[in-house]
C-alpha cells in the first residue's frame, strides 16, 4: 500500500472569467508543494480525465482539490455497467475550496460526492450551509488565509510603486439592472417583496460588522407572518439575490466615490458609471498572471469584501503576499488582528472612500510603508503552512471517513456502519 505522503493531489483547476480560476488553483497549488505534497494539474481533456481515474485506480492519489467543486461530477462505470462518482467509487477524497456564498451554485455545496470536503474562506458561508442546507452532511470547515503568491520583501520597489496608480480591481454590474431583472422575471408580490428586502438590508449591509444574510431572511419573512424553516429550500434564492444586490450597491458606490481622483478602474460591465470628463481611467479586467503587475508595481489596490467580515477576501490575501497596499473596508478581522491599520480602511460612505484616497494621494510614502508592514504581520498572523495543513488533514479525515476499512484500535471501539 502507497504511503499517504507518497501519494499526489490532483488539482483541477477548470475554467472561469480572467483565468481567475486557474491563478488560484495554481497559487494552492504552490502552496500544497512548499508543504511537501505533490501534485499533478488536470484538465478535463478526456485523456488527461482517464489518465486521473486511472491512477486513482492504482492507489496513487491522496485527495484531490477543486474550485467550488469542478470535476465533482466525474464518473467511472463498474461492471455491470452502472455509472458511479469516480471519487466514490475510487474513495478519493474530493476537496471543494469555496471563496462565495452557498447560495451561489448551491448544488456545488452539497453531498457530491459523499466524501467531499467543502472548505469556505469565511465563517459566515460555513454558518449558512449549517444553518440551511442542514441536510447536508459532507465535512465542512474554514480554510485558513494565506499571504497568496508571495514574493521576497527584497523585490519590493517601492521608488516604482510611489510613481503608480491606486487600482480599484472589480468588475461592475449596476443595482438597479437587478431590481428590473426582478420586476421583469417574477411576479409583482415576489418583486415587491426582494425590492422590500434590498431597501431594509442597507442599514446593516453597508456597516461594519457579520451580516448572516440567510438569517436577515429569515426575521424578514417572519415578521410578514411566513415561518422562514418551511421556506428554507427558498432561502438559496433570496440570500443569492440580496448578496448580489449588496456586492453591486458596494462596488458602485466605491466606482463613483474615486471619480475625480487619478484612480485606475480596471474590470468589465461598468456601462452604468459615466467616466467621461472624469481624472478616473476605465480599462479593461486583466488575467489572473496578468493582475500580479497590478500588485508589483503600482501604488495600491483598492478592494471590498463580497459582504464578509470575518475573513480577508482573496485580493486582500495577494496584497499581503506581494507587501502591497491595500484599502477595504472596515471589517472586524482587521480590527481584531490586525490593530494599527486602521489607515487601511474606510466605512461604505462616499464621503470616508474619498477621504482616503486623498489620504493616501497625499502621503504615499506613509502608506506603502503601511503595505510593506501589513504583509510582515500577515505573514506572522496567516502563515502558508497553516492553510496547507488545514488543507490536508481535512482531506485525511476524509479518507478515514470513506475509507473501506478502518484502522482497528481499541477493542471497545466499533466503528459504525455508513
Amino acid at each position: 500500500m502507497t504511503a499517504p505522503q507518497d501519494k499526489v493531489v490532483l488539482v483541477l483547476p477548470g475554467t472561469g472569467a480572467n483565468n481567475a480560476i486557474q491563478g488560484m488553483m495554481a497559487e494552492f497549488s504552490n502552496a500544497l508543494s512548499a508543504y511537501g505534497v505533490n501534485s499533478v494539474h488536470i484538465t478535463f481533456d478526456p485523456s488527461e480525465v482517464q489518465y486521473a481515474i486511472d491512477l486513482m485506480a492504482k492507489g496513487g492519489v491522496r485527495f484531490a482539490l477543486t474550485w467550488l467543486g469542478i470535476g465533482q461530477d466525474i464518473s467511472v462505470t463498474d461492471e455491470s455497467g452502472r455509472e458511479l462518482s469516480a471519487w466514490d467509487a475510487l474513495r478519493v477524497p474530493l476537496v471543494k475550496i469555496h471563496a462565495d456564498h452557498p447560495a451561489y451554485f448551491s448544488d456545488r455545496h452539497r453531498d457530491l460526492p459523499r466524501n467531499a470536503v467543502n472548505l469556505y474562506m469565511a465563517a459566515e458561508f460555513m454558518e449558512f450551509r449549517r444553518r440551511w442546507l442542514p441536510d447536508e452532511r459532507a465535512l465542512t470547515g474554514l480554510v485558513p488565509p494565506w499571504p497568496i503568491a508571495p514574493i521576497p520583501r527584497d523585490d519590493v520597489d517601492l521608488r516604482k510603486r510611489r510613481n503608480g496608480k491606486l487600482v480599484f480591481l472589480k468588475n461592475g454590474n449596476a443595482a438597479g439592472d437587478l431590481r428590473r431583472l426582478w420586476r421583469g422575471r417574477l411576479a409583482p408580490t415576489l418583486a415587491d417583496l426582494l425590492d422590500s428586502m434590498a431597501d431594509a438590508i442597507g442599514s446593516v449591509g453597508l456597516r461594519p460588522g457579520k451580516l448572516l444574510i440567510g438569517d436577515f431572511v429569515a426575521t424578514f419573512i417572519q415578521e410578514r407572518g411566513v415561518d422562514p424553516d418551511s421556506a428554507a429550500s427558498m432561502m438559496p434564492f433570496f440570500t443569492a439575490q440580496l448578496d448580489d444586490y449588496l456586492r453591486r450597491v458596494k462596488s458602485e458606490m466605491i466606482a463613483r466615490a474615486v471619480l475625480d481622483f487619478p484612480v485606475i478602474v480596471q474590470g468589465d460591465l461598468w456601462d452604468h458609471v459615466d467616466f467621461r470628463g472624469r481624472r478616473a481611467l476605465l480599462v479593461p479586467g486583466e488575467d489572473f498572471m496578468a493582475s500580479r503587475r497590478v500588485f508589483a508595481d503600482e501604488l495600491g489596490v483598492i478592494d471590498m469584501s463580497p459582504n464578509m467580515d470575518s475573513e480577508p477576501h482573496d485580493r486582500m490575501q495577494r496584497a499581503a503576499g506581494s507587501y502591497s497596499l491595500v484599502l477595504s473596508n472596515k471589517q472586524t478581522w482587521i480590527t481584531d488582528e490586525f490593530p494599527g491599520f486602521d489607515d487601511i480602511t474606510f466605512e461604505f460612505d462616499p464621503e470616508s472612500i474619498k477621504a482616503r484616497v486623498a489620504d493616501v494621494l497625499a502621503r504615499p510614502e506613509h502608506y506603502l510603508e503601511l503595505g510593506v508592514a501589513f504583509g510582515e504581520r500577515f505573514r506572522k498572523v496567516h502563515p502558508m503552512e497553516a492553510f496547507s495543513g488545514r488543507v490536508v488533514a481535512m482531506a485525511d479525515l476524509a479518507a478515514l471517513r470513506c475509507a473501506a476499512e478502518k484502522p482497528v484500535l481499541q477493542p471497545f471501539f466499533v466503528w459504525p456502519e455508513r
